[in-house]
This record gives structure tokens, C-alpha cells and sequence, in this order.
């Protein structure tokens, strides 16, 4: 696809101008794009000591300082814009990055997200594909790559087919793969529970499937080690988070719900 530089760049500065939102849907020549402003986040000397912490709890290794601290790399604004093009690269279904300026980039409109799609869907077809979306997550992550933010909020689908977006989070570059993945599995299960039509019976039912889907397709077991170590910070922590319940609306009902499903993983 040939599009003029020039043009691209300055209907996307118009998009821009119209709403304070820092990603926006725009057309030009008749296609559709989405125009992405990037916010500068420097890692503070506490999230570093915080997640140097956090690693040697769940990996019993600990991480020298200078491994998580942002690297230059990681922290310029064209951050997510090179992950983007490296992941298509390995072959994996991400938008298109179609202009990268130093203020913003510019991607290919791949779909609606699913967290919008499973609000009209059918029963029947947001189990299938829910299902499909772990099974997915799995081989992701077997072939050796993380997301960083696998909420079903970051995944689009447009004529049959899943895409990947949202790639700001840098963690992934520093932190053991496991470590990543094991978050990324969590965030996906979490996003899931209490989804639209996901009522809590029902997320007690499918997460433990999805779950399955997903370690069928990616049986490492470091990851299921990951998740153990953590169970008993994340209980202590859901324990707290549940006195606190009545006052949430499904926050903290989630943590729960994910809790006692993460705790039947053999």
C-alpha cells in the first residue's frame, strides 16, 4: 500500500485536534486508521525497587538494578511503534504501522475489541470464542513472545480475525519471559471474569477451561511455577481486597473469582 506521507500525517494532526483522546479512529483515501499519541513513562526509582522485589519472589532470582531500570530503548516514544513492526515481523497479527512521526504514529483500523464484541455475542459464541482467544494466547506466548497488556480490551477481530493491539508496556524487556507471560495469562483471565454477560457462575465455569485451552497450547511449566509462587501474595492481598467487597462493583470480585480459579492449577 502506497499512502502519501505527507497526507497521512496531516489528516491524523487534524484527527488529532478533534478530541483530547490520545488514540483516535480517522479516514483517509477511503481506509481507515487509528492515530496514536504516546505518553512519556519513566519508571520511578520505588516501581523499580518494587519490581525487583516482586521478580525474586516469584523466580527466587533476584534482577541487578541496572536490568530494570528503562533503558533508552524502551522509553522513547516510538516504543510501541517498534514492537509493532517487530511482531509483524515474527509473523504475528498486529495493525500495520503505516507512519511514525516523533509525536505520534499512525496504524491500520484492524476491528472492533473484543471487550465490545462479547456484549453482543451469544452465549454460544462468546464461550467459542473465548476459548480460541486462550488457545491463541498459548501459542503466542510458546513461540516465545508477551504482550504486556492481554486484556480482551487488546485484542480487535475484523473479517474472522484476532489482532493484537496496545503494546506501551515495556516490562516484558526486562523481567524473566515467564514472568511476563504469567502476567499476561492473568490479565487475560482477569479481563475476562465479569465481562458483560460473564456472570460470576459462569466465570467460575469457563476461566478453569480457558485455563486448560491455554496450557494445552503452551505447557511450560515454569509459567504454572510462576503462578504458585505468587498464590500467596495474591491470596493475602484478595483476602484484604475482600473486606472491602460491598463497596465494589466487580473489581474486587474478580480478584477473588481469579484467585480461587488460579489455586486449582496443577
Amino acid at each position: 500500500m502506497n499512502e502519501n506521507p505527507q497526507a497521512l500525517e496531516a489528516a491524523a494532526r487534524t484527527a488529532l485536534t478533534t478530541h483530547h483522546s490520545r488514540a483516535l479512529v480517522f479516514e483517509f483515501e477511503g481506509q481507515r486508521y487509528v492515530v496514536k499519541k504516546l505518553a512519556e513513562k519513566p519508571r520511578k526509582l520505588a516501581q523499580t525497587l518494587f519490581m525487583r522485589w516482586l521478580v525474586k519472589r516469584l523466580t527466587g532470582q533476584p534482577l541487578p538494578m541496572r536490568t530494570l531500570a528503562l533503558s533508552q530503548a524502551a522509553n522513547g516514544m516510538d516504543f510501541e511503534a517498534r514492537r509493532l513492526q517487530s511482531l509483524a515481523a515474527a509473523g504475528v497479527r498486529v495493525p500495520r504501522v503505516a507512519l511514525v512521526t516523533p509525536e505520534f504514529f499512525v496504524l491500520e483500523f484492524c476491528g472492533t475489541v473484543v471487550a465490545t464484541l462479547l456484549e453482543k455475542w451469544t452465549a454460544d459464541a462468546w464461550r467459542g470464542e473465548l476459548s480460541r482467544l486462550a488457545t491463541e494466547l498459548g501459542e503466542f506466548h510458546k513461540a516465545g513472545q508477551w504482550h504486556g497488556g492481554a486484556q480482551i480490551k487488546n485484542i480487535t477481530q475484523q473479517d474472522g480475525l484476532s489482532y493484537r493491539i496496545d503494546f506501551e508496556e515495556n516490562f516484558g524487556e526486562f523481567l524473566p519471559l515467564t514472568v511476563a507471560q504469567a502476567a499476561d495469562l492473568v490479565l487475560f483471565l482477569n479481563s475476562i471474569s465479569l465481562a458483560g454477560p460473564v456472570d460470576e457462575a459462569e466465570s467460575r465455569r469457563l476461566l478453569p477451561e480457558l485455563l486448560g485451552r491455554y496450557f494445552t497450547a503452551n505447557p511450560d511449566p515454569e509459567i504454572k511455577q510462576v503462578i504458585h509462587r505468587a498464590l500467596p501474595l495474591l491470596g493475602t492481598l484478595s483476602g484484604i481486597a475482600g473486606c472491602f467487597q460491598r463497596w465494589s462493583k466487580k473489581g474486587i470480585r474478580r480478584v477473588l473469582i481469579l484467585v480461587d480459579v488460579l489455586r486449582g492449577i496443577d
